[in-house]
């Protein structure tokens, strides 16, 4: 259930023993000093891109605490972090997730990202969809620039990748095509940090979110997860970077543009608007080879349009620019 607005839906928190997964960028939102006021067991012990040794830190927190819902504030991160803790502890506790970004979707999903040993795993299952969401628009008043670009990237990427994936239907296809245009339409009040842009922002991130909890996405976001870790890119950025090049391929399969609303060169024009750098190595070469034997095959096989080593070679050669 979505729940639109934090102090007239703020009411679905009391009652609970709350086990609140959050940052530190928790203690600066408006909402932090109601829900402190509720007694929540807090646990904040991980990184963005969070380790499966976090999560079980977590999972044994959650277990002493005895409380009997996971609520989660925050990004991808926390909410993924929330859905690992319920999955690797066995529980059926509810998870109420509140998000303070646009971009991530979490909240709409039924899967999460853990890192093991350095490597992303996926988690997934039904229950894992978050059972209550809230989504207050204000939370993203303070958000950094560079995150308010990357996070709306990131669901521009989600709406679109869903759009031509082996797994949609018309369904996740009319949820996509109404998350682009949200996105476009929102994007210079978005940008400018106005009411009406981010809750219709906000929004737009949630409806993308629905469309991959769907379909789940394709090559470009299989392709850009090392980018991350390797060049401190955020999450967003990295996938908006590897978008046009499968996006050219995909256009080519498909005699012409590939997802309505919005075409590759708009896209394109979007990320150079938004002063989105690439990648520069002075290890080029050997990055490259890193980059291409790090991409997850099961996305791959999501994408309508074949991708060998090969082609990830050259796609990954146009992204990585020598220093």
């Amino acid at each position: 259930m979505i729940y639109r607005g934090f102090e007239k839906n703020k009411g679905l928190l009391e009652g609970r023993k709350l086990f609140l997964v959050c940052r530190g960028s928790f203690d600066r939102l408006e909402m932090a000093d109601y829900i402190k006021s509720l007694g929540p067991v807090r646990f904040s012990g991980f990184t963005p891109n969070p380790k499966m040794e976090e999560v079980m830190d977590g999972v044994e927190a959650f277990k002493a605490s005895g409380c009997d819902t996971i609520l989660a504030v925050g990004g991808g991160s926390p909410i993924d972090v929330a859905k690992c803790i319920k999955h690797y502890s066995g529980s059926d506790a509810p998870i109420i997730a509140v998000p303070t970004t646009s971009g991530t979707g979490s909240e709409s999903t039924h899967f999460a990202v853990v890192y093991e040993n350095g490597v992303k795993k996926s988690v997934a299952a039904p229950n894992l969809l978050p059972d209550e969401v809230i989504l207050e628009p204000s939370v993203l008043k303070n958000v950094p620039e560079y995150t308010r670009k990357a996070t709306m990237l990131d669901a521009l990427c989600h709406a679109i990748e869903s759009h031509w994936a082996k797994k949609a239907t018309p369904e996740s296809r009319e949820i996509a095509k109404k998350a682009i245009e949200m996105v476009i339409k929102h994007k210079d009040a978005y940008m400018a940090n106005e009411e009406s842009g981010n809750a219709g922002m906000m929004e737009a991130a949630n409806l993308a979110g629905q469309a991959i909890n769907l379909t789940t996405t394709t090559a470009a976001h299989a392709m850009c997860y090392k980018i991350t870790s390797m060049y401190g890119f955020q999450h967003g950025h990295a996938a908006a970077i590897c978008l046009p090049e499968v996006w050219a391929h995909i256009d080519e399969a498909a005699g012409g543009n590939a997802v309505p609303g919005i075409t590759r060169d708009e896209f394109i024009s979007i990320i150079t608007e938004l002063g989105m750098e690439y990648p520069v190595s002075e290890t080029r070469d050997a990055d490259i080879q890193v980059l291409a034997d790090s991409v997850n095959l099961q996305r791959l096989s999501n994408s309508p349009v074949a991708f060998d080593r090969d082609q990830l070679v050259e796609m990954y050669k146009n992204i990585v620019r020598a220093k």
